[in-house]
């Protein structure tokens, strides 16, 4: 018997009938995006709230099998009318949000940032935003904060689930399969590679659709057994009801970001998820808890309270350079809560509640519109974010945050054979992250080391004259023991570039922060160093002396100051409307600019080590840019210098950074390192 009042007009606008509906999954439903929603708004607390979105995944290929099984034994499946109710569903709140994003990116984003968010306008248009999110960062990178629909990613899941696995399953009944069996093996297959390859690539297993699809197939899983009325006794379902829920809930409290994830760690929350819905609305947390008319009526706005709250947060966050305060985080959630019910109950309900050839005629628009958004997203994208909007009230020149512009000149290779590695063929990458050079002429020094080198490399092929071109081999820094084995890919870097006859110069640049601890916010050195500056000591000695001893000059860069993400310091307004300017105006992070002094300080363990590192080679120039990048004068070390920007992403030199630095670097190198003494 339906318990709730409000049920029955969700039965009829939804075109369920009330005997299907489980008013307990929506309850799950509502502790599933309220997890998500508290782990992005508050991470230290709901530390495992990622979770939640693979207890959606288990709703969700509950409910969609259920009814595609159900419907294949009786005879009644229609595959077109599949199509247009998860069309009807999924479309109408998506193209709203895509939209409303593409909208404020116009007001608040930089060209640059601005393509991006047209790449991902696009594919979450085109229901692949994991595949594309896959090829740029992990999901718990600092990056993701700045991606507004980041949170698409596991749309992009389902909609793929959705496409093949109605298929799938008609076609193994029309073979008369043993459905249960080949959704089982669906499982098992999905999981082990999952298990498999979060080992080899965390967000390859994160964003895949292969290792995603064993979640929702765990849920189809349970839906066969409700379909066939599997026996369970009522005291079987308490047992599962509150192991369910202590699975789910423990799972969202205790996961957190350092574990590798999925892989086996979410089976806990997705084990909990199907032991709830097994459980049935009779088990005692399902009746008591679950069914809840404050969580069933989250549940029921769950899909678009999802979509809206993290476009909101992360929108927060460009704004104001940095996690906004607790009051406007759960200022943006009562906001997400509001706006949901509002999409609910004026948008997603009336088009739902349609049926027949009219549904027919509307998902037919819909899908119109979402190709339409397609297009934007690409169009977006192939014309670099429509640089010509208004940027004049900026504090800085954003064309100039850009490292690499110019890498599509260079030849992809390094003098040092750069195979292939890893597993399995599929998961194989290049041995080396950086292996370039310039193709103009043969290369008569190199650049060894991680990013920052190859920041600073592109200055150097930029700025560099006829006889003394540059290649680059990354990411690599010097082997801590000396006895490491010939494979090693820093071991084969370094042993390479002193066989290469023809490199005459040396430099190394690795970050400080990789050859030191120190702290995520500042960039400073922390804790005990002495142990791993010794190691590190003896490597470099090492390196150093066998480049030497083969009559090549080596120099050593130091590092630059440490800095927040440039995107965080970019401030002002976007448009040439003072009223939206005021509306949606830019903060600049409070450490865009920080104290020379405090940046020496902070550097003097690492400082007193390259010093050793002098005193050891004699013959070791040392090349410090730290002048060129701060005023020393003022004391004072900026992200910007003359409205230009001095670096890319996170700490790495911009081109037009690297650009005034190579043109010193290489002065001190034609007068042989005579000015560029150590310190």
């Amino acid at each position: 018997m339906v318990t709730h009042p409000f049920v029955r007009a969700h039965c009829l606008n939804a075109n369920i009938a009330e005997g299907d509906y489980r008013p307990d999954v929506d309850g799950l439903r509502a502790i599933a995006v309220l997890s998500v929603i508290g782990f992005h708004s508050f991470p230290t607390v709901i530390s495992g709230g990622f979770a939640g979105v693979d207890i959606f995944f288990v709703i969700s290929g509950y409910l969609i099998s259920k009814h595609i099984l159900s419907d294949l034994y009786a005879g009644t499946f229609a595959t077109i009318a599949f199509y247009v109710r998860r069309i009807k569903r999924i479309f109408p709140a998506l193209l709203l949000i895509l939209i409303l994003s593409t909208m404020v990116g116009w007001i608040l984003l930089t060209p640059d940032e601005y393509k991006v968010l047209g790449r991902h306008v696009g594919g979450g248009a085109g229901f692949v935003a994991n595949l594309v999110y896959w090829q740029e960062a992990g999901y718990f990178d600092r990056e993701a904060a700045s991606k507004p629909l980041l949170h698409l990613w596991s749309l992009g899941v389902e909609e793929q689930f959705y496409i093949v696995w109605p298929l799938f399953l008609l076609f193994l009944s029309r073979r008369g399969r043993h459905l249960g069996r080949w959704i089982a093996g669906v499982v098992a297959v999905s999981l082990v590679a999952s298990v498999l390859w979060v080992h080899v690539s965390e967000t390859a297993d994160f964003y895949s659709p292969f290792t995603r699809f064993w979640e929702l197939a765990l849920g189809a899983l349970v839906a066969y057994g409700v379909v066939h009325r599997v026996g369970v006794g009522l005291p079987a379902r308490n047992l599962l009801s509150w192991l369910g829920l202590l699975l789910v809930l423990g799972s969202t409290l205790f996961l957190n970001r350092q574990l590798p994830f999925p892989g086996w760690w979410a089976v806990l929350p997705t084990l909990g998820a199907g032991c709830l819905i097994l459980a049935g609305q009779e088990g005692w947390c399902n009746r008591h808890w679950l069914a809840n008319r404050w969580l069933v009526g989250i549940g029921l706005i769950s899909y678009p309270l999802y979509l809206w709250h993290w476009p909101l947060l992360s929108f927060a966050r460009i704004m104001d350079a940095a996690t906004p305060p607790l009051g406007i985080r759960l200022g943006l959630f009562a906001t997400s809560v509001i706006l949901a019910w509002l999409t609910y109950h004026l948008l997603e309900r009336p088009i739902r509640r349609q049926s027949g050839e009219r549904a027919r005629r509307i998902a037919w628009g819909l899908l119109v519109l979402m190709a339409l958004m397609l297009a934007v997203g690409v169009t977006i994208k192939k014309l670099d974010g429509l640089k010509f909007r208004h940027l004049g009230q900026l504090n800085g020149n954003v064309d100039t945050l850009v490292v690499g512009k110019d890498r599509g000149q260079l030849a992809r290779q390094c003098g040092i054979p750069n195979p292939k590695h890893g597993t399995w063929p599929f998961w194989q990458k290049d041995l080396f992250n950086f292996c370039l050079s310039d193709g103009r002429e043969t290369p008569r020094s190199a650049v060894l080391g991680d990013s920052k080198a190859e920041a600073l490399f592109y200055g150097m092929v930029r700025e560099s004259r006829p006889g003394n071109r540059w290649l680059l081999v990354g990411s690599v820094r010097p082997p801590r023991f000396e006895n490491a084995p010939e494979e090693d890919k820093s071991r084969r870097a370094y042993d390479g570039i002193v066989a290469n006859p023809s490199i005459r110069w040396v430099v190394l640049v690795n970050a400080m922060r990789s050859l030191f601890p120190v702290n995520r916010e500042t960039g400073w050195i922390a804790g005990d160093t002495a142990p791993i500056a010794e190691q590190y000591r003896v490597a470099f000695n090492r390196v150093i002396r066998g480049m030497e001893g083969v009559g090549k000059r080596v120099v050593f860069v130091i590092d630059n100051p440490t800095l927040p993400d440039p995107r965080s310091c970019i401030g002002g307004g976007m448009t040439s409307s003072p009223l939206l300017n005021h509306i949606f105006w830019r903060k600049l992070n409070e450490r865009c600019m920080l104290r020379h002094s405090d940046h020496r300080r902070g550097t003097e363990v690492y400082r007193h080590w390259v010093a050793r590192l002098v005193a050891d080679n004699p013959g070791l120039m040392v090349y410090d840019p730290t002048p060129l990048l701060c005023d020393v004068e003022r004391d004072v070390c900026s992200i910007t210098r003359n409205g230009q920007f001095l670096y890319s992403y996170t700490d790495h030199m911009s081109d037009y950074a690297n650009s005034r630095v190579a043109r010193e670097l290489l002065g001190r190198l034609e007068e042989g390192g005579k000015a560029g003494g150590s310190e």
